[in-house]
């Protein structure tokens, strides 16, 4: 017994001597006992902006009382295969700037302590990633000024800019020299591109980059039939096959009665791609039958000489507007519509619901005026109801003075799908009247409703609106208002309430008040206004056009 109790004691002995020595090497090998290692900096932290670049370290742990001093590298890959630029500091920062290291690119930087007369230099630390993002003096790219081979490039007026150089996706950049007055007036028309092609424009003062941005050429036009001032266009519309693009070179033409599209679907386009140059006098545009569709570029419509009741309206046949009918897309881009009495467009005629049923209606880039009796009109400026329809899209457009709401879809149907109204960065101001609902009245048909980046001013223009400013009671219904900035909406010119959204999401809103009246036409946003930044993305909210 005795014996056993001896063998136990010693192997119990053995195996402390063992831990005993496993810890010993532990705490040997925790010891930052190595030079290198005790020298070596720590933590290295980046604070990145437009042109330069702080990176700071942590000293040394045993660098208390010595003068070190440090190396610095910079390298485009983690590896440090090349290094691009080194620099050496004796304090535990550097700053790095354009002048270094180019704006938008990537970077690393990796910091050593060099060696002294006692101490060899230390291991490396790395950064993480990081980027200079340069100086950007370009606005945002507008729609209309993108051609098909040329493209107009707006930036801050400043002294010393020197070039445009547009890159494309593929083949050969271009370089488009800039004089002082070019720099001084803040805008350069470019030709000599090529349709279809994603660019990326870069803007230089001497070597330095002092801006950035992107856009894609429009692809080409093969147009059916190139119209001039003076040729029938009635007939050219009512002989025009399904498909067809219909070009109108600068100048007036006049549609002095109504313009059926009948089961066909068809594009009016002005050669230039300027409204402000091509002009149609309407008396209304109807969609006849299923199959009728149009999409209209460029070009201004005004109803006042034909006492236009309707812009667009949509009718079964013109034996019976109500019979069904199913119709291709309506877009109508970078346009002016102005001067009908009753409203922008029309979709209800449809004798039960969903008799009508469209995809998508599109309006984009445009200004719609003076639709609606200033307000007291029946018909919404988007009038829609019992017509089943997909997507109703405003996007980069202005309305005023446009009818007593916005979005009609109220008669109560079942359809395939649950509707989307999207609006975003658009600019409304002067609407409602006749105790609508200024914004949507969807009544109990479930829908999706948002308002994104848009400005919303001075309710009702004539008469009175509902106190609520979205009817929308549908199970399933989602509501949303985001980053906009709304004012003066209330349910009466005197007297009146504020309007209330019901159950929509709101979600960094302002209500900035940008002192226009029912009757303002220029919506320009001021160069120091916060509603320049308010976006969901930082940028501008409103029709980006009022902020050049």
């Amino acid at each position: 017994m005795k014996k056993i109790i001896n063998q136990l004691s010693w192997k119990i002995a053995m195996l402390v001597l063992i831990a005993a020595a496993l810890n010993a090497c532990k705490k040997s090998e925790d010891q930052p006992n190595e030079p290198a290692r005790l020298f070596k900096p720590s933590e290295v932290k980046v604070t990145a902006g437009e042109t330069k670049a702080k990176l700071t370290w942590t000293v040394p742990i045993m660098a208390t009382g010595k003068a070190l001093k440090y190396n610095i590298d910079f390298s485009t890959d983690s590896t440090f295969a090349t290094v691009k630029y080194t620099t050496t500091s004796d304090t535990a920062g550097v700053t790095v700037t354009e002048d270094n290291i180019p704006v938008r690119t990537k970077y690393y930087a990796r910091v050593k302590a060099a060696a002294t007369a006692d101490q060899p230099e230390s291991k490396y630390v790395r950064s993480s990633v990081f980027q200079l993002t340069g100086t950007q003096l370009f606005s945002a790219v507008r729609d209309n000024d993108v051609k098909e081979t040329n493209v107009t490039l707006r930036y801050t007026p400043t002294p010393g800019l020197t070039a445009i150089v547009l890159t494309p996706a593929t083949g050969t950049a271009i370089t488009a020299t800039l004089n002082a007055t070019d720099a001084a007036a803040g805008v350069k028309l470019i030709p000599g591109l090529t349709a279809g092609v994603l660019y990326s424009a870069e803007l230089f003062s001497d070597t330095k980059s002092k801006g950035l941005v992107t856009f894609t050429t429009l692809l080409p036009t093969n147009y059916t039939v190139r119209l001039n001032p003076g040729d029938d266009l009635a007939a050219a519309i009512t002989n025009a096959a399904d498909g067809a693009t219909i070009g109108l070179n600068p100048g007036i033409y006049t549609l002095a009665t109504t313009s059926f599209i009948t089961r066909k679907t068809i594009t009016l386009k002005s050669t230039s791609g300027n409204p402000g140059d091509t002009k149609i006098n309407y008396k209304e545009i109807d969609l006849e039958g299923t199959g009728a569709g149009v999409t209209l570029s460029g070009i201004e419509f005004d109803g006042t000489a034909g006492a236009s009741l309707y812009f667009l309206n949509f009718i079964g046949s013109q034996a019976a507007n109500g019979s069904a009918a199913t119709f291709t897309n309506v877009v109508v881009d970078n346009c002016i519509v102005h001067g009908a009495t009753t409203a922008f467009l029309r979709g209800d005629r449809g004798t039960a619901a969903r008799d009508f049923k469209i995809t998508n209606i599109t309006v984009n880039n445009s200004i719609v005026y003076d639709m609606g009796l200033n307000g007291s009109s029946a018909y919404y400026t988007l009038h829609v109801n019992k017509m089943q329809f997909n997507t109703i899209a405003v996007s980069k457009s202005t309305f005023y003075n446009a009818g007593p709401g916005l979005v009609s879809a109220s008669a109560t149907y079942t359809g395939d799908v649950v509707p989307t109204v999207a609006i975003t960065s658009s600019t409304f101001n002067g609407f409602g009247g006749n105790a609508k609902y200024a914004l949507l009245d969807a009544s109990a048909n479930p829908i999706k409703f948002t308002i994104q980046n848009s400005i919303l001013a001075n309710t009702p223009k004539s008469g009175n609106v509902n106190a609520a400013a979205i009817r929308a009671t549908g199970v399933g219904s989602t509501l949303t208002i985001s980053n906009s900035n709304y004012f003066n909406l209330s349910s009466a010119l005197t007297g009146g309430t504020a309007l209330t959204f019901g159950t929509a999401t709101l979600t960094s809103n302002q209500t900035l008040n940008l002192g226009w009246t029912p009757t303002t036409t220029d919506f320009s946003i001021p160069v120091s206004s916060p509603l320049r930044v308010a976006g969901n993305t930082g940028g501008t909210i409103g029709d980006p056009r009022w902020t050049y």
